[in-house]
């Protein structure tokens, strides 16, 4: 039987830890910008409000229409990358089908970027030394919370073979750049790996599965190598209830650890949302 990874106790030190720094800072404000309705957005967007509020940190959301024309939401993001009263922003996923991501987090100012996900700090991140970057380089919450979730199993990544699920740039690719730096073995699997049936072959052998897709009970729990670290990203709705990726109820018979949906790794997104929101204030002199 799997043990239930943890997330709320990193989360507890990792908010001690922002309060305290917050300390020396003048108040800090976040921009959180979603389109239309989402449910997935709305839970984020919830979380990262009531964060804020235990933080002393100013909250503002901004949201418009789901049918928001490309030019007004430029417009829109403009006047949050001028705002000197705003620190930081994030731009909350999904975005209209026909925009591209490149194009949406190319607007952003690239100091205020709280995710990391502007093409120039993708680009340091794809550069630099992952896990040992910049202290002033932003690099998706999702991936941190990853991270720091591996390392409560104390497991060595060396040669370990890890099936990522879900070929992002905010969680999939990423994420794939820290773990190949810490020489694991890492296949990264999408929507065409599972249509061509291929998947559970990719995961019944992988010793780490990190999915990341928001499809409810995606991976079966029967594809989980017995033994294997199991980190589920993913958040959809099923019966009207928030769940993962993952067949939990049968992946936790054969994982050696694993995240639960709700309760995994959402809370720690969170406040590693506002950690980087530190990282933007540095970025700006304050």
């Amino acid at each position: 039987m799997a043990k239930i990874l943890d997330s709320l106790k990193i989360s507890q030190a990792l908010e001690e830890e922002i309060k305290t720094k917050l300390k020396g800072l003048p108040k800090l404000c976040l921009g959180s910008v979603v389109i239309g309705d989402n449910y997935s957005a709305g839970v984020y967007q919830s979380s990262q409000r009531k964060v804020a509020l235990r933080l002393g940190v100013e909250y503002r959301p901004i949201k418009l229409a789901g049918d928001v024309s490309f030019d007004k939401f430029k417009i829109e993001i403009g006047k949050l990358n001028k705002d000197k009263s705003v620190t930081g922003i994030i731009l909350n996923k999904p975005f209209p089908l026909r925009w591209k991501d490149s194009e949406v987090f190319s607007l952003l100012d690239e100091r205020k970027d709280v995710e990391g996900m502007h093409p120039v700090n993708l680009g340091k991140l794809f550069i630099g030394d992952t896990l040992g970057a910049s202290d002033l380089l932003c690099i998706s919450p999702t991936v941190l919370s990853v991270i720091a979730l591996l390392g409560e199993t104390k497991v060595n990544l060396t040669a370990k073979k890890v099936t990522i699920v879900g070929f992002s740039s905010l969680i999939g690719k990423p994420l794939a750049l820290f773990l190949g730096s810490e020489f694991a073995t890492v296949s990264i699997t999408h929507i065409e790996t599972y249509k061509a049936g291929d998947l559970p072959a990719y995961l019944e052998g992988a010793d780490i599965v990190i999915s990341a897709v928001g499809k409810p009970d995606l991976i079966k729990g029967d594809w989980i190598k017995k033994g294997a670290i199991v980190i589920d990203v993913g958040t959809g709705q099923k019966n009207g209830k928030l769940c993962g990726d993952v067949e939990f109820n049968v992946a936790k018979g054969k994982a050696s650890y694993i995240t639960p949906v709700p309760a995994g790794t959402g809370k720690l997104t969170t406040m590693f949302l506002y950690n980087n929101l530190i990282l933007t204030a540095k970025m700006a002199g304050l």
